[in-house]
């Protein structure tokens, strides 16, 4: 977002506020030379940087790949949901249908099951959905 600075210098300039009370026309004057200046800076730190915020791949919403070569967009896999509706937030939600866990799958006897292994002592696991 860009403000245009030299409008708001001249709005002052032509507000009278100097001849009405010139301490405060200063300190509003000097804000804007100030905010002027951050605003040289920054642009500047940005075309040096290239593009580039932070030299790795930065996760934007939509693809970018003019302003941000790195960039890489983030996408909601199966059963994922993102919710934008706070300003400055992004909620991920996963469908409890996908759930699921793994347990240590076993020889079935009763009344004790001996849990499997692949016989260098690692057990297999199962995908259980509860």
């Amino acid at each position: 977002m860009s403000f245009d600075l030299d409008r708001l210098k001249s709005i002052l300039l032509n507000s009278g506020l100097q001849r009405k009370d010139n301490s405060l026309y200063q300190v509003i004057a000097q804000l804007i030379d100030a905010l002027k200046e951050f605003q040289s800076q920054t642009n500047d730190s940005i075309s040096a940087s290239s593009g580039s915020i932070s030299g790795g791949p930065i996760l934007t919403h939509i693809a970018d790949l003019a302003n941000f070569p790195t960039s890489r967009v983030l996408l909601a896999g199966l059963g994922v949901t993102f919710d934008d509706s706070i300003f400055g937030e992004r909620t991920i939600t996963i469908s409890s249908a996908l759930i699921a866990d793994h347990v240590v799958a076993s020889d079935g006897a009763t009344p004790i099951p001996a849990p499997l292994d692949d016989g260098f002592g690692n057990f297999i696991y199962v995908m259980y959905t509860p």
